[in-house]
Formats: C-alpha cells, sequence, structure tokens
C-alpha cells in the first residue's frame, strides 16, 4: 500500500467513521446543554460590549461596524480553543484601534482534540506509511465541522443578546455585521443592524423580482409588507423579526435559518417551503399555511448545518394553523404555543414536546 492508498483507507475507514461519532456526540450535548452554551455566549457578547462602550467613552473608537467571532485552526492543534473576539469600525481589518476579548469554546473543540488522539493511534497501524502531519492535515480541514456547533449557538443566542443594555449602549455605523468563521478569512453573517430602516418599497420588489438572485442575510425589521407574493425565492437567513406580513405568500422559498420573531404573518403561507432552522417564536401565525412545509436537515459526512437548531415556534400564536404534510419536522419546539384548532400530522404527536393543553387544542390528521 503506498502513501496515497494509506491515506485513502485511513480516511475512509477511520477518520469518517470517528467523525461521525464526534458529530453526533457533539449534537447530544448541543441538545441537552444548550441553555448554559446560550449563557456562556451571551457573557461573552456582554464583556465585549462594556469594553467598546469604555473605549469609546474614551474616545479611542470609532462607531462599531463589525463584530466578529473567529478561529484559528493553528492554536486549535496548540489545544486553544478561544475564539477571537473583535470589534471594528468600518475600516475593518484597517481599523488600529484594537478591541479584543475571547470567547471560550473548548466545550466544542476538546471534541477535536479527542479525535486527533485517537486518530493518532490508528495511524500507528500503517507501519510508518503515514506520519503525524498527515493527521494533522486532515484535522485542519474538520475545523470547520466543528466550528458549525459554535455558529448554531450563536445562531441561536444573538436575538437575545442584542437586546442587552450594553449592546444598546454603544456606537453604531449605519451598518453593523456580526459575524463567526476563521479568522481573516471565510466567515458567515448571524445578524445585521441599520440604524435606518430600509426603503420598504425597495425591499417589496426585491423581494417580488421573478428571477433567481437570491436575496439573503438581510435585516428586515419593523418593515409595513403586507400581501406580499413571494415564489421560489432564496431568503435564507433573512430577518423579519416584527414585520407585518398580514396575508404575505412565500411559496416554495429557500427560508433556512430566517427569522421571523413577533412577525404578524396572520394569514400568510410558507406552502412548500424550506424552513430549517426557521425562527417564529412571539410571532402572530394564525390561519397560516405550512403544508408540503419541510425542516429537513443536512447530513452529510461531517455537516450538520443546517439543522442544529429546529425550527422554533415557542409562544407563537398557531391558531387555525395547517401543517398538513410538513415532513422533517422532528426538531421543531412549541413550548408556550397557542395551536387551538392547529392542524398537524399524528407522527408528530410523540416527537414533539407539547403540553396537554396543546395536545388537546390540535387537531390531529394522519
Amino acid at each position: 500500500m503506498d502513501k496515497q492508498q494509506a491515506l485513502q483507507h485511513f480516511y475512509e475507514h477511520h477518520y469518517l467513521p470517528l467523525l461521525e461519532i464526534q458529530m453526533e456526540t457533539l449534537e447530544a450535548e448541543l441538545h441537552h446543554g444548550k441553555a448554559q452554551f446560550i449563557s456562556n455566549f451571551t457573557a461573552s457578547f456582554q464583556k465585549l460590549c462594556s469594553h467598546i462602550l469604555r473605549m469609546q467613552q474614551q474616545g479611542d473608537k470609532e462607531p462599531i461596524a463589525y463584530i466578529h467571532y473567529s478561529f484559528l485552526r493553528t492554536q486549535i492543534l496548540e489545544h486553544s480553543y478561544l475564539y477571537m473576539v473583535e470589534a471594528y469600525s468600518g475600516k475593518w481589518y484597517e481599523d488600529q484601534a484594537e478591541c479584543r476579548l475571547s470567547y471560550d469554546a473548548s466545550w466544542v473543540f476538546t471534541h477535536f482534540t479527542a479525535m486527533l488522539e485517537a486518530l493518532e493511534q490508528d495511524r500507528k497501524k500503517y507501519m510508518g506509511v503515514l506520519h503525524a502531519a498527515d493527521i494533522e492535515r486532515l484535522m485542519l480541514k474538520a475545523t470547520p465541522f466543528f466550528h458549525q456547533f459554535v455558529s448554531s449557538i450563536i445562531h441561536l443566542a444573538i436575538t437575545e443578546a442584542v437586546q442587552l443594555p450594553e449592546y444598546k449602549a454603544i456606537h453604531k455605523a449605519k451598518r453593523l455585521f456580526i459575524r463567526t468563521g476563521e479568522y481573516k478569512d471565510i466567515s458567515e453573517c448571524v445578524y445585521v443592524e441599520d440604524q435606518e430602516n430600509p426603503n420598504t418599497d425597495e425591499v417589496r420588489k426585491l423581494l417580488m423580482q421573478t428571477n433567481e438572485e437570491p436575496y439573503i442575510y438581510e435585516n428586515l425589521r419593523n418593515l409595513s409588507l403586507p400581501h406580499l407574493h413571494v415564489v421560489e425565492k432564496d431568503l435564507r437567513y433573512n430577518d423579519f423579526s416584527q414585520s407585518d406580513l398580514r396575508g404575505s405568500q412565500f411559496l416554495s422559498c429557500v427560508l433556512m435559518g430566517s427569522q421571523w420573531q413577533e412577525a404578524h404573518i396572520e394569514g400568510g403561507s410558507f406552502r412548500g417551503s424550506l424552513l430549517s432552522d426557521a425562527d417564529f417564536r412571539y410571532s402572530h401565525l394564525q390561519g397560516a399555511d405550512f403544508r408540503g412545509t419541510s425542516g429537513q436537515a443536512y447530513r452529510e459526512k461531517g455537516h450538520r448545518v443546517p439543522g442544529l437548531c429546529g425550527i422554533r415556534f415557542d409562544f407563537a400564536n398557531l391558531d387555525e394553523a395547517d401543517f398538513t404534510d410538513a415532513y422533517s419536522f422532528e426538531h421543531a419546539y412549541f413550548e408556550g404555543a397557542s395551536m387551538y384548532g392547529t392542524k398537524v400530522p399524528r407522527k408528530y404527536q410523540q416527537l414533539w414536546k407539547l403540553s396537554d393543553e396543546q395536545l388537546k387544542s390540535i387537531v390531529w390528521t394522519e
């Protein structure tokens, strides 16, 4: 067996099976310890905002345009599991006024180290063909699989974190982005805040355009957009929270990771749309149509996103809503939701955590 064959054999018979075990373990731990992980992140965010405000009060920091939670692959190999938490002005990386703290992600990356150590033992079975550096290179490529759990906690926590008085007190640029990812490399946006609401007519036009151009990661909060008719549009990770969307239709749209907290969507329709990791907490969804919607989670090799956050309807009003033929809704949450006359497939009766009142209120369908 030459080096290339050995690497392929090792990848298929040791790396992939162990990666799957670690992902399953982390997913279980995320769901079990979600509240504590969110609390820890929020505390980190609160400290950063207090630090920013002190710098601004001393005249050492301009209005904030970017907040980054970043990991470094090489540090993880050295058993350092601290994310850098940095705040930048509109100059971004050219901002010379350093504003940096840290966030402890050891709850995720201790599993990375355990996997690395186990693979190092497996490597020895290959009689000197494979070297420790080969295993390190494999594991460096695996860091995004572990990071996705940190990213999911940030997504779960951020809408409440930005309500902290410490965050509200800092001086912000016209547009502020909160992002996470690799240090000065690929990162994703988890929150956008505009100091001025976007033009409603322009947003309506962009949403209803019938082209295939995606319209994603936008701040669409507090807008009046009733009776939209949107078809087959990629709207992932948009934030529609507190907007008026009564009677609006989002048909066969990609809505994964979208935010709808406290939105008014009475009589609206999401028929045939992908809702993985969407957040409808405290929203008004009386009579909404969820027929044929999907909460499909992505499960391929180490990938677990979307699907880690689940679909959240906590404290929403779902009276008379229709979930007929909704599929892959195993991870949907309804704590405190009103569900009088809500149509739900019977297959979810044992899967969802529902109160006695909810169980009696729902109209179960076959």
